[in-house]
C-alpha cells in the first residue's frame, strides 16, 4: 500500500495489468527530480502499467512501518479533508475526532457500540415483556418479590433505556443550539457540560421511576436514599461543572478570536496554492456551512489542544496536500507556490500583485500585501504605482508565509497550555463537591449523626487554622488569574519595565519568557500588587524619535524638514497613522535645539520585530531628510589651557618620549 515502507513482489498470470508501488518515498514541499525509469514518484502523474510474468506472490513487511502510517495518496479528491464532516443544519455536527469513519482498526473493541448494543437489546426485551405482563392473563398476576411484572419492566427500561433518553434530549438541545444560537463560548459551554446532564436525567428517571413503584418497607427506603442521594450528587457535579465551563468560556474569550485568525489565515495559504479563481470558488460555498465548519475546527481545537496541520497544494495540486511542518518546510512552500504564481519561472524574483488578488478574498491578506508593495522602495518611487504595476518580491510572500507557520505553532503552544490554570481549577472544586458529596450521601443514609459532623467540623477548624494563609493565596490567585485576568498566553506585557511574554499560566503562578529565552516564574499573589502593562490587549500605539538641530538652523530649512517627514509618513499608511506631530523640546548650551517627532503606529508594541524595523527605516529617513537639508550642529568652543612644566622642578615627572599628551 502507498505509504507504506514495505517491500511487495506480485505474481499475474495471463495478461493482467498491475500498478506497483516499488518503494514509498517521504513528502518533501519541493519535488525532487527523479529518474523516468523508475517508479519512485509518490503519485505524482498516473503510475505505469507493468507487465508482470508468473511468479510466487510475496510480500515482506518492514519492522520500521509505524502502525499509525497514512497512505500519501487519497483517492478521494476533497478539498475539505482536513475537515470534521458537517451534517444538516437541522442536527448538531460531530465534534469527536476522526476515528476512521467508525471503523474498529486492529480488532480493538469499541466499548461505546458495545453498550449500545445491550441497552438497545435490554429495551427491546423489556418492552416486549411489559407488553406481554399487561396483555397476557398468564403474565398479569406473576410476581417477583411481591412487585408485579411490569414494574420490573418499567425499572429495567429505566435502568437500560433512560441513558438513550437523556442522550435524545440533550442532541435536541444541541441541535436548537446549533440552529438558533451559533456562538463560540456558548457552544464551548454547551458540549463541556453535556456528559453531566445526561448523567443527571439518567439518575433522575431511575430515581422516579424507583419512587412510584418500589417505595414500601425499610430495605425500599434504603434504596430510596440511596438513590435520592446519589440524585442530590449529580446535580451537585452538574452545578460544579456549569460553573467551571462558565469560567472557562469567559476565560477562553481571547484564545477564541487567536484560533478563529489562525484559521483564516490557513484557509488563505490552501486557497492560494489551490490558485482557484475567487469568483468560481465564491459560488460553490455555502456561508452558513461555512462558518459552521470553522466553529467545528474551533472547538475541536480548544478541546483537542491542537489546530489543524498548515497544509498546502504543492506542485501537483489534484494529487494531495503537503504539511508544513518547520520553518524550512515553510520556506520551501513559499518558494514552491511563488513559482507556480510567477507562471513556473523559477528565477523570477517579482510577482504582480494583481495576479496575487485574483485567489484572495480576505481583506485582511489584501491590504497586508498593498502595504507590501508600497512599501518596496524601487516601486513606490513610480508616479503610476496601480494595483496593476505593483509587485511582491519573492522575499516578502516567504515572509508571510514563514509568519503564518510562526503564529500556527506558536498558537498551538500555547494550547497546550491554555487549560492548565482552569485544569487545576476544575480539580480543586472536585475535591471539594466529592467532600460535600460524600458528606451529604453520609447523612441521608444515617452513618453521619450530627455529634460526628460537629465533631468533624472542629477538626475542619484546625486544619482552617494551619493553613489559612495558603488558603488565602489559593483564593486571591484564582481572583487574579480569572477574575483579574489581565493577560493571556503568548500576550506580551511590561512588568517593572521589563518586557516579557507569557509562556504558561497556573493557579499559582505564571511563567514569562523574556527576550532572551530566559525564563521567569512570577508568584500570581505578587502579580496582584504589581502594575502590568499588556501590550497585545493595546491599541495602536505612538512611538517617538528624539533628535538635535543647531541652534543656528534656518526657518525655511526647519519648514521643509517637517513637509519632508510629513510626506514620508503620509506616503506609507501601512506602517504609520497620518495623525503625526514635531516639538520644539528645549534649548541646550545655547547651540544646539532638542526636536521630538511623535508618530502612531498602526500596530501595537506586541509585535516587536515590526516595530523595530519600522523605527529603523524611520531613522534611516531622518538621516537622508538631515544629509539632504544639511542639518546639524556644531560643539560648543573649547577652551584648552596649555601648561608649561618647568624641567628643574624636582616634583615634575618627565613625559614619556614618542608619545602625545593632551591637556
Amino acid at each position: 500500500m502507498a505509504g507504506k515502507a514495505d517491500d511487495v513482489s506480485i505474481s499475474i498470470s495471463g495478461e493482467e495489468e498491475a500498478f506497483v508501488l516499488v518503494k514509498s518515498q517521504m513528502r518533501s514541499p519541493i519535488p525532487q527530480p527523479t529518474e523516468p525509469d523508475k517508479a519512485t514518484e509518490p503519485f505524482s502523474t498516473k503510475p505505469p502499467q507493468i507487465q508482470l510474468t508468473n511468479s510466487v506472490v510475496q510480500r515482506k513487511s518492514s519492522p520500521t512501518r509505524s502502525l499509525s502510517s497514512k497512505p500519501l495518496y487519497n483517492n478521494n479528491d476533497n478539498d475539505n479533508s482536513t475537515l470534521p464532516k458537517v451534517e444538516s443544519l437541522g442536527s448538531p455536527p460531530s465534534l469527536e475526532k476522526n476515528k476512521d469513519n467508525g471503523k474498529n482498526p486492529y480488532g480493538r473493541i469499541n466499548w461505546k457500540l458495545l453498550i449500545l448494543f445491550i441497552e438497545s437489546t435490554v429495551s427491546v426485551f423489556a418492552i416486549g415483556l411489559l407488553i406481554a405482563s399487561l396483555t397476557a392473563d398468564k403474565w398479569q398476576n406473576r410476581r417477583i418479590w411481591d412487585f408485579e411484572i411490569w414494574k420490573w419492566c418499567v425499572l429495567l427500561l429505566s435502568i437500560f433505556c433512560g441513558r438513550l433518553i437523556a442522550y435524545t434530549v440533550r442532541e435536541v438541545l444541541m441541535a436548537l443550539i446549533w440552529k438558533l444560537y451559533l456562538d463560540e463560548r456558548v457552544l464551548y459551554f454547551a458540549h463541556g457540560v453535556k456528559k453531566s446532564v445526561v448523567f443527571c436525567i439518567w439518575l433522575g428517571l431511575v430515581t422516579l421511576s424507583w419512587r412510584s413503584m418500589f417505595h414500601r418497607g425499610d430495605a425500599q427506603r434504603k434504596t430510596s436514599r440511596v438513590l435520592a442521594g446519589l440524585l442530590i450528587g449529580s446535580g451537585v457535579w452538574l452545578v460544579k461543572t456549569f460553573l467551571v465551563k462558565l469560567i472557562g468560556s469567559l476565560h477562553a474569550r481571547k484564545l477564541f478570536e487567536k484560533i478563529k485568525e489562525a484559521i483564516r489565515l490557513r484557509k488563505v495559504l490552501k486557497q492560494i496554492s489551490k490558485m482557484d479563481d475567487i469568483a468560481d470558488s465564491v459560488e460553490k460555498q455555502n456561508g452558513k456551512n461555512i462558518y459552521i465548519e470553522d466553529m467545528i475546527e474551533l472547538l475541536n481545537a480548544v478541546r483537542g489542544k491542537m489546530l489543524l496541520p498548515l497544509t498546502y497544494y504543492g506542485s501537483n495540486i489534484r494529487s494531495h496536500e503537503d504539511e508544513i511542518n518547520d520553518e524550512a518546510g515553510a520556506r520551501a512552500a513559499a518558494d514552491e507556490i511563488f513559482v507556480r504564481l510567477a507562471g513556473n519561472d523559477a528565477d523570477s524574483k517579482y510577482i504582480y500583485l494583481e495576479n496575487l488578488m485574483k485567489y484572495l478574498d480576505d481583506e485582511n491578506v489584501i491590504q497586508h500585501f498593498q502595504g507590501l508593495a508600497e512599501d518596496n522602495v524601487q516601486i513606490a518611487a513610480e508616479p503610476d504605482n496601480t494595483d496593476e504595476n505593483k509587485l511582491i518580491k519573492r522575499s516578502v510572500f516567504r515572509s508571510w508565509v514563514v509568519d503564518v507557520y510562526k503564529d500556527h505553532d506558536s498558537l498551538n503552544s500555547t494550547l497546550k497550555h491554555s487549560k492548565t490554570a482552569l485544569d487545576e481549577l476544575n480539580v480543586i472544586f472536585s475535591v471539594i463537591v466529592l467532600f460535600v458529596i460524600t458528606v451529604v450521601w453520609l447523612l441521608f443514609m444515617g452513618f453521619l449523626t450530627v455529634k460526628i459532623l460537629v465533631f468533624l467540623s472542629s477538626q475542619l477548624l484546625l486544619v482552617v487554622f494551619m493553613f489559612g494563609n495558603t488558603c488565602k493565596t489559593i483564593f486571591e490567585a484564582i481572583i487574579f488569574v480569572f477574575v483579574v485576568h489581565p493577560f493571556d498566553i503568548g500576550d506580551r506585557c511590561v512588568i517593572d519595565s521589563v518586557q516579557m511574554t507569557v509562556d504558561e499560566m497556573n493557579i499559582l503562578t505564571t511563567t514569562f519568557l523574556r527576550h532572551d529565552g530566559e525564563k521567569i516564574y512570577y508568584p500570581n499573589a505578587v502579580l496582584a500588587t504589581k502594575p502590568i502593562s499588556n501590550l497585545y490587549r493595546s491599541p495602536p500605539m505612538t512611538d517617538c524619535l528624539e533628535f538635535a538641530i543647531s541652534l543656528r538652523t534656518k526657518k525655511d530649512v526647519i519648514n521643509h524638514m517637517q513637509e519632508k517627514i510629513k510626506s514620508y509618513v503620509e506616503s506609507n499608511p501601512r506602517r504609520w497613522r497620518p495623525e503625526h506631530s514635531v516639538q520644539f523640546k528645549e534649548i541646550e548650551n545655547v547651540n544646539k535645539m532638542k526636536m521630538v517627532l511623535y508618530v502612531n503606529h498602526t500596530i501595537n508594541f506586541h509585535y516587536f520585530a515590526k516595530r523595530a524595523k519600522r523605527r529603523s527605516d524611520l531613522v534611516l529617513k531622518m538621516k537622508d531628510i538631515f544629509e539632504e537639508l544639511k542639518v546639524e550642529y556644531s560643539l560648543l568652543p573649547q577652551y584648552v589651557n596649555l601648561l608649561s612644566y618647568s624641567a628643574a622642578a624636582p616634583s615634575t615627572a618627565p613625559l614619556p618620549v614618542g608619545r602625545p599628551c593632551y591637556f
